[in-house]
């Protein structure tokens, strides 16, 4: 969450606390050193794994099947969270080497803000194409298209765009020396209020709302979908043994399917249920033990969001066999041929076997 922690660009080392007993002092020391030591090297950790893993994921989306919805908004989030760790790691050099970057360097700190909501409502959009698709399968191909995809990705990219960049223009700003970045006096408490519960909404809260949604109707609609095709199976001849096993590779299809999204809406939980621990539980104390406290969950709830951008590419790997056989025909310099073949077939053969049975909308892979 680099809005927040934006704003952390003043010193990266812990100040002496005063007017303690020792013991609480070398506490409030210790906390403090830990919480430096991994705000000086978390990123390199999220960068070393997460920036090769999404331009892998990029790369074995898009060469498992021809540009879809669902492929042009995995690809553009893989890009997205790829972009985010490396311009974060980028400025945290940066603070940390107290480079100076003067007004303009201070205003283009937007950018890890602006690619870090772009990311997780890009996720949301993932989630709303995968709901109309498994809810409305025979709707899918009128509301959601690949023009109607790019639409709404630029529309939803201008508006953060525009909106983060002039809000750091207006209100940020370097010191004499180009080093230190802040906002202006007069912005100061509208920053640290009402921007902070602002961006909180934005990133976190509604995303995961949207997300959690999303996903519960999918798991519905699988199940249902199931339920329609085991019915339809049943009052179809005895004999189809064909249909009885596109039927069943359909529902290891759906299987993988409904793993891979519990997956991702666990760990999406996970990474941001300390944020919002953090949010919503924070309030400044006069105890420097306890404050110093707050200060190392702040961190940890940091490197949590920041990990969010790294782990796709793993969440893939683990979860969809498709995903992983193609990954290793890539490494091996092998072409995507008869598994993708076979499971277009199996696509094609379920749909038309249940639209063949119902005029409704029954959902099916």
């Amino acid at each position: 969450m680099d809005t927040m922690n934006t704003m952390n660009t003043t010193t990266l080392t812990p100040s002496s606390p005063l007017s303690l007993d020792p013991e609480s002092a070398a506490e409030i020391e210790r906390l403090g050193n830990m919480k430096a030591s991994i705000q000086h090297s978390y990123l390199w950790v999220v960068f070393a794994l997460g920036f090769p893993g999404n331009i892998f994921c990029i790369i074995t989306v898009l060469s498992m099947q021809t540009m879809t919805p669902a492929t042009f908004f995995v690809s553009l989030l893989a890009l997205c969270d790829g972009a985010t760790i490396l311009v974060k790691i980028i400025f945290q050099q940066l603070a940390l080497n107290q480079v100076p970057i003067g007004t303009v360097g201070c205003k283009m700190r937007f950018l890890p803000m602006f690619l870090s909501l772009l990311a997780n409502w890009v996720l949301v959009l993932i989630c709303a194409e995968r709901f109309v698709s498994v809810c409305f399968p025979l709707k899918k191909a009128y509301i959601i298209t690949k023009r109607r995809s790019y639409i709404i990705t630029a529309i939803l990219s201008t508006v953060l765009f525009l909106g983060m960049s002039c809000l750091f223009s207006l209100m940020w700003d370097s010191d004499e020396t180009g080093v230190m970045c802040g906002t202006h006096e007069e912005y100061y408490d509208f920053w640290t209020r009402w921007w902070y519960w602002i961006n909180a909404f934005l990133l976190i809260f509604i995303p995961f709302v949207f997300i959690v949604i999303f996903t519960a109707l999918i798991v519905r609609g699988l199940m249902r979908s199931r339920h329609d095709r085991r019915s339809i199976m049943r009052h179809s001849s005895k004999g189809q043994d064909g249909n009885r096993r596109l039927i069943e590779e359909a529902e290891r299809l759906e299987r993988s399917i409904t793993i891979m999204l519990i997956f991702a809406a666990v760990i999406f939980l996970l990474l941001t249920l300390p944020a919002c621990i953090f949010i919503l539980g924070y309030k400044e104390s006069k105890d420097q033990l306890v404050e110093q406290q707050w200060q190392l969950f702040e961190q940890i709830q940091y490197v949590l969001i920041d990990s969010s951008h790294a782990i796709n590419f793993f969440l893939y790997f683990l979860s969809a066999q498709r995903f992983r056989h193609q990954f290793f025909n890539i490494l091996r310099c092998r072409r995507w041929r008869a598994t993708n073949r076979k499971s277009r077939c199996i696509e094609v053969s379920v749909t038309k076997y249940t639209i063949a049975r119902s005029n409704e909308d029954v959902s099916q892979v």
